[in-house]
């Protein structure tokens, strides 16, 4: 997020049900659903994701360019395949975006010119059984076809391993709301990243640390940018609202989702 981090959509959730800082609804349940609508509200931008430009600009924060992947022939199937798990741990892959590949049988890593590789034409599970045989569209050096599997990425029509350049969407990443509670009650958000903060008299941290001991922040603020986070935040209105028996502010939070 630009402006606003996870204490400050917490807060904004508070204060849209008239609730304090105090536990009424607690940083684990706002966090639960946090972690719920954030998957769920990815999954429905990519429902229209190439429509508009509205859902691709809000998908941006998980957009991965050009990832070397190395492609090899499976000695027993003689499929030319690559593993999904050589991208980047912290950019789990989640939808496939583009796929260049290279049959020169160069090494991952290298500086490489989209130019010089040829694009491969991913098609659906149902498509691939007629691709294969067809005179016509079937796959060639030129023209390679692709699939993936939820492990690997399969490629067609190539002669010899190389490598292959991915773009692609990674998951989102969970949020976690970190905090320390006072001697009052009132519950302050630890910002992601922040390195130490020493517990003051009174005071406890979420994991059980108390006053005189440093804690490091493990938050980790959801990714969206602003304008999405508050149509986020809407979704996590109607929820509590739901959970705390609150039919006005889920009334008012269907408004608000319904205007965005």
């Amino acid at each position: 997020m630009t402006s606003f981090n996870l204490g400050d959509l917490y807060e904004m959730l508070l204060m849209r049900l008239r609730k304090d800082k105090k536990g009424s609804v607690s940083p684990e349940e706002f966090e639960g659903f946090a972690r719920w609508r954030n998957i769920d509200y990815y999954n429905k931008m990519f429902v229209n994701e190439s429509s508009t430009k509205y859902n691709e600009d809000s998908l941006k924060p998980f957009y991965v360019p050009y990832e070397d992947i190395q492609v090899d022939q499976n000695a027993v199937t003689k499929y030319y395949e690559g593993a999904l798990s050589e991208l980047p741990e912290d950019s789990p892959y989640g939808h496939w975006i583009n796929l260049w590949i290279n049959d020169q049988g160069a090494e991952p890593g290298h500086v490489y010119d989209l130019t010089d590789m040829t694009w491969v034409d991913i098609v659906t599970e149902t498509e691939l059984p007629d691709r294969l045989t067809n005179a016509i569209t079937g796959p060639s050096a030129d023209h390679p076809i692709g699939h993936f599997s939820n492990t690997k990425l399969y490629v067609h029509g190539i002669a010899a391993s190389g490598f292959g350049i991915l773009t692609y969407y990674k998951l989102p990443d969970d949020p976690y709301f970190d905090y320390y509670v006072d001697a009052y009650g009132t519950i302050t958000y630890l910002t992601e990243g922040q390195l130490s903060y020493t517990l003051k008299a009174g005071e406890m941290a979420r994991d059980g640390s108390v006053a005189g001991e440093a804690v490091i922040s493990a938050s980790k603020d959801i990714e969206w940018e602003d304008h999405d986070a508050m149509n986020l935040l809407d979704m996590i209105v109607s929820d509590v609202s739901i959970a705390l028996s609150d039919p006005n502010s889920y009334q008012a939070s269907l408004l608000e989702r319904k205007e965005n």
